[in-house]
């Protein structure tokens, strides 16, 4: 028997040790951030390593006990309990030390459903924690995808900056040139030497947004913010550069609104929180009705059987009975926790149809400000083209002496401006879009 438990304490150590080894390998698992990575990619990532999802799976293990827990009323409990007394009445005919043991059994033959109705609930909580953990999970796809298209948008920014203070650099030469010639005069060099600082910095704070996004990212995905993370070369804006059109969504407004009432785990979590809460007031009602209990207990004086060691049987007891519990007065407690029960249900219908109305608020919200973005960047285009050959006409009157410099600049100054407008439509109409499918619940 000794050799017997001792193999079985040796298993249960190394399957512990396995099992520790493997978490901790996994644990110290580093991610491999050497390729660029795709939006896809750092979603994933984010779902596997972000604060608010391990803590929506720890709410899940949470639920999932109590649900367990709940089966408990079905079986007995059994407690033990030891006492030893010491004490100072030896003159009184009492021994100085007492030792006591016993063992108690008790269970619910009858609690007129009960515990019915609290697996129930449990059950019912349990659904709500799933849906309410596919909305953080939701919302945090939302959050990676921003961060990811703030990365891009700041990236492409930045190259704007560079090729309008390449500009700049190039037009401040030459009017240096042109003054040291006679053509031009001094407050010409230091108009062009103005706009060369503002390039410089515009660049600059391009620049230091794009570092932000680049540690605003990693954070978004449980990573820590002095991660280098670089991420792909974003193929929908090489193709609207490409072609100059993009794609536009094909639904109306009611019907975007209507996929978001079947899709949204809200709703889904509020119906399961309504469960839960009649449950809750059927239970406050079925308090006010009797409870039967059966009950054991066995007890042994070791005291006396030490002293004497005589017969075994004749220091022990046992008794079995039955036990019906029933709150005849409680000062209306039970009636007002019904009540209040009644008023909370009320309260939770109430938000839902209230969760139906905002709903339908954010998703035609989110519709109209994707459809003012599609608009935005059609026209962002038509800028950067009108901008382009307004700037080329003026270069060339410049050239022919039939434009002052200051109409260049100007020229330069709306081309640059054109094509920040044109990056910043584009990647708000991503993010947009990314919006109105989380309003709609379909964001994966």
């Amino acid at each position: 028997m000794v050799r017997c438990y001792n193999r079985f304490l040796l298993i249960l150590f190394t399957i512990q040790l396995t099992v520790t080894s493997c978490i901790f390998a996994q644990e110290q698992q580093e991610i491999d951030l050497s390729r660029p990575l795709t939006l896809e990619q750092c979603v994933q990532m984010g779902l596997e390593t972000a604060t608010s999802i391990r803590n929506a799976r720890l709410s899940l293990a949470i639920q999932e006990l109590r649900v367990k827990n709940s089966r408990a009323g079905y079986f007995p409990t059994v407690t033990s309990s030891g006492r030893y007394d010491f004490n100072d009445r030896i003159d009184f005919g009492f021994e100085p030390e007492n030792y006591d043991l016993g063992l108690t059994g008790r269970y619910t033959l009858w609690d007129n459903g009960q515990r019915e109705v609290n697996r129930a609930q449990a059950k019912e909580g349990l659904i709500a924690t799933i849906n309410r953990n596919e909305g953080i999970k939701q919302n945090l796809i939302l959050q990676i995808t921003q961060g990811y298209y703030n990365v891009l948008k700041d990236s492409e920014l930045v190259k704007v900056s560079q090729e309008v203070l390449a500009r700049s650099k190039e037009n401040t030469a030459q009017t240096v040139a042109l003054e040291e010639a006679g053509v031009l005069i001094k407050a010409d060099v230091a108009t062009a030497r103005v706009r060369e600082a503002n390039s410089e910095l515009g660049l600059l704070n391009n620049e230091n947004s794009f570092q932000i996004s680049k540690a605003t990212l990693p954070r978004l995905m449980g990573l820590d913010p002095g991660v280098l993370i670089t991420v792909a070369v974003d193929e929908s804006y090489q193709l609207y550069l490409e072609r100059g059109t993009i794609e536009k969504i094909d639904i109306t407004v009611e019907e975007a609104i209507q996929i978001a009432l079947d899709n949204r785990p809200e709703f889904k979590e509020t119906d399961a929180q309504l469960k839960q809460q009649e449950w809750s007031l059927i239970l406050s009602k079925l308090q006010r009705w009797p409870r039967l209990s059966a009950n054991a207990n066995y007890n042994v004086n070791l005291d006396d059987y030490l002293r004497n060691r005589d017969s075994f049987s004749d220091f022990r007891s046992w008794s079995i009975g039955a036990s019906m519990n029933f709150t005849l007065f409680d000062a209306g407690i039970l009636s007002n926790q019904v009540k209040e029960r009644n008023m909370q249900l009320e309260q939770t219908r109430e938000n839902a149809s209230d969760l139906e109305r905002s709903i339908a608020l954010g998703v035609r919200q989110s519709y109209l400000n994707l459809k003012r973005s599609e608009i935005a960047v059609e026209i962002s285009n038509t800028q950067v083209i009108n901008a382009q050959l307004s700037l080329d006409v003026i270069e060339g009157r410049y050239k022919v002496g039939k434009a002052i410099l200051l109409e260049v600049l100007d020229a330069q100054t709306s081309y640059a401006q054109a094509l920040t407008n044109k990056v910043n439509a584009f990647y708000d109409y991503k993010i947009a879009h990314a919006r109105l499918q989380d309003a709609m619940g379909v964001l994966e």
